[in-house]
């Protein structure tokens, strides 16, 4: 893209930002909806209240004009100015009741539509991981720098507290970690695991994913042992690529307020999948760049044929 391009894409970009600038927060349009509904509901109970009054002043004055009272029974007007007023009451009590039905549906309906932007929010961030790991199989040939990038990522979109990419060993039945972002890192790179033993261990033995959001859901899976007290959340996923385990991604978090469920398992999945892929076709590549030198040698000190 040109400068003049740019230039107006920038511009572009400011006029949005300054229209969305001028629009009301959701929090805002919801105390003003508050407000409003609230104001309607006096000025009902007020208008209910100064009508009774009027009403029991006529009938009182025109009452007390009479000689002959219209009842059967003595201080019968009073009578029904009082249950006027008890009907009143009770009318005004119904219509706060059902108001604050109306608010807290109002409420649920607006967290359930926040709940929702959130939800879109974390779809379109990863579907732009994906797009960029997609893109690294065109551009990049470091394996290290894919294995950063992919643990970066996963710690932007899935708001864990640590990723680790760990790579299988076939020689040694085990898997090292190539890459970890996040806190708590130190010791952890190019550490080692036995397939079978911890969780990743496991998930590379059974070739399952796990999901893990307390303590109490290792039962889920028998043989699986959690040693870490500080984790409150994980995922751990099998990188496979035509029926070959090339490694283990794993996803975690230490705190309470970050829990994953079957939806964001499904999308590491869906993210190791192509981890994969983007892995052995860089390998591929590697391995062809230095093959073909090899082969352009052999072929050149090959002895001429005979014509």
């Amino acid at each position: 893209m040109d400068a003049r391009g740019m230039t107006m894409e920038n511009k572009r970009s400011k006029r949005s930002a300054d229209a969305g600038a001028g629009l009301p927060s959701p929090a805002d349009r919801s105390r003003q909806f508050y407000r409003t509904i609230w104001r309607n509901w006096f000025l009902l109970a007020a208008m209910l209240v100064f009508l009774t009054i009027a009403l029991a002043v006529a009938i009182q004055t025109r009452v007390g004009d009479q000689v002959v009272s219209p009842w059967p029974w003595v201080k019968t007007d009073r009578v029904l100015l009082g249950a006027l007023a008890l009907v009143v009451v009770a009318f005004i009590a119904h219509l706060t009741h059902q108001q604050r039905n109306v608010i807290a549906i109002h409420r649920e309906l607006m967290a359930l539509r926040e709940e929702s932007e959130r939800r879109l929010q974390q779809h379109t961030a990863r579907i732009l991981a994906l797009s960029n790991i997609s893109h690294m199989i065109s551009v990049e040939t470091d394996l290290q720098n894919i294995f950063d990038s992919v643990t970066r990522m996963c710690v932007e979109t899935f708001s864990c507290s640590r990723a680790s990419l760990m790579l299988y060993d076939a020689a040694g039945n085990d898997l090292a970690v190539r890459s970890v972002s996040g806190s708590s890192v130190a010791g952890i790179l190019n550490a080692r695991q036995r397939v079978g033993e911890g969780i990743a261990g496991y998930v590379a033995e059974r070739r399952e994913p796990i999901l893990l959001c307390g303590r109490g859901d290792s039962a889920r899976y028998p043989g699986l042992e959690l040693k870490d007290p500080s984790l409150a959340s994980a995922m751990v996923v099998p990188i496979i690529v035509r029926d070959e385990l090339v490694g283990v991604l794993n996803v975690s978090s230490g705190s309470r307020e970050i829990v994953y469920d079957e939806n964001d398992l499904l999308a590491l999945q869906s993210f190791s999948s192509t981890v994969g892929a983007c892995i052995r076709h860089t390998e591929q590549v590697n391995w062809m760049r230095r093959m073909v030198p090899q082969l352009g040698g052999a072929a050149r000190g090959a002895p001429a044929g005979k014509s």
